[in-house]
């Protein structure tokens, strides 16, 4: 597990590099804009939790890949929702992480997006498109026996890191359509 220690240079690094207002940042970390305020001044302050949101959103940034509720209102989202949307985020990156930290996947998952499915061998990994661009996983099964979630966790890490590889790639292609400049 990585340090959990942000100087004021990292902080304000982050919420330039995800473009958050300080106002914006406390929304989608669920504090007032007045205690994000006393973060900038003194980041030790802030809570593990919350450096962890920031990070987990920059390293998601940085593949390219959706992060925070695009294209809606942050003062009109439910608190609720907003965690539960945190804690996807989080443990996404913790899951891309792991795998990264192991060499990466051990083997090739093949991933059909318009399908909403990633399939190795017997093992198929189902997913939801999320109204931002990105994913939550639904379901996992094996065709060849029954399912140990257990015994095939490190293979569908390894689905979900497919997974969001071939997301990242969907949107840079979609991206450089939009400025063939880019």
């Amino acid at each position: 597990m990585r340090d959990l220690t942000m100087d004021r240079n990292e902080l304000d690094a982050l919420l330039a590099g995800l473009g958050l207002s300080q106002t914006e940042a406390a929304r989608l970390l669920s504090v007032d804009a007045r205690t994000v305020r006393r973060w900038v001044e003194n980041p030790t302050c802030m809570p593990g939790p919350a450096e962890q949101a920031l990070r987990a959103w920059f390293t998601l940034h940085r593949m390219g890949l959706p992060w925070s509720p695009d294209s809606v209102d942050l003062a009109q989202l439910d608190p609720v929702q907003i965690a539960i949307h945190r804690a996807h985020t989080i443990d996404l990156e913790a899951i891309i992480e792991k795998v990264a930290n192991r060499g990466g996947p051990a083997a090739p998952w093949q991933v059909e997006l318009a399908q909403y499915r990633a399939k190795l061998g017997p093992l198929e990994v189902s997913f939801y498109r999320l109204p931002n661009g990105g994913f939550a996983p639904q379901s996992y099964r094996r065709k060849d026996g029954p399912a140990d979630l257990q015994r095939d966790w490190p293979l569908i890490e390894d689905a979900f890191a497919h997974i969001a590889k071939s997301i990242a790639h969907e949107r840079q292609r979609q991206n450089k359509a939009l400025d063939p400049s880019a």
